[in-house]
């Protein structure tokens, strides 16, 4: 068991954390797909978001942000009955309003991806923990980029969502400093 894995032995997490998890990622259709999935996370195991996955990207376009961002009432209200995703009404509605601000975003800055790594220089901050009992799940740049999200009607995305993200994504480098998957 590797201690970095947050002490999970489930063979799909530990591939995740072994080979995506705090791998930077800059591609902006990639990022829209792991902030959606993290904001699903709320309340529930980043597991069991894990395993719902593939349903998700069956049922939000494959997280195509356009395709995303036409979604109606009514095909939200579809998705409650869509099988192996949260059936959480808000939820679902939150990766449409993300999707939405996702194409103001591109617009004002370009690329989502470099806003999004704006709130690190475009590099990412290495953090050197020795041990788990080190981390920490928020700071004040979390807190700035969660609030600037939500100026583009980003829903469920508060600051500890977005220190998730921000690590998932490889925007911070949380690995331990002797994890064999330190980037």
């Amino acid at each position: 068991m590797n201690p970095c894995a947050f002490g999970t032995t489930d063979p799909l997490y530990i591939q995740y954390h072994d080979n995506v998890w705090g791998k930077p990622l800059y591609d902006s259709q990639q990022l829209f797909e792991l902030l959606a999935l993290e904001s699903q996370h709320a309340g529930l195991s980043w597991l069991t978001i894990l395993k719902k996955k593939d349903a998700y990207k069956e049922a939000f376009f494959q997280f195509d942000p356009y395709n995303v961002a036409e979604m109606t009432e009514a095909d939200i209200d579809a998705l409650l009955d869509f099988p192996n995703v949260i059936h959480h009404r808000q939820k679902l509605a939150a990766i449409v309003a993300q999707a939405r601000g996702y194409i103001e975003i591109e617009r004002e800055h370009g690329s989502f991806s470099k806003f999004l790594w704006s709130f690190v220089d475009g590099q990412p901050i290495d953090f050197q923990y020795r041990t788990p009992d080190e981390r920490i799940t928020v700071n004040e740049t979390a807190k700035q980029l969660s609030k600037a999200l939500k100026q583009y009607g980003f829903k469920f995305i508060g600051p500890v969502t977005i220190f998730s993200f921000m690590e998932a994504a490889g925007m911070y480098n949380s690995h331990l400093i002797d994890c064999p998957h330190r980037s």
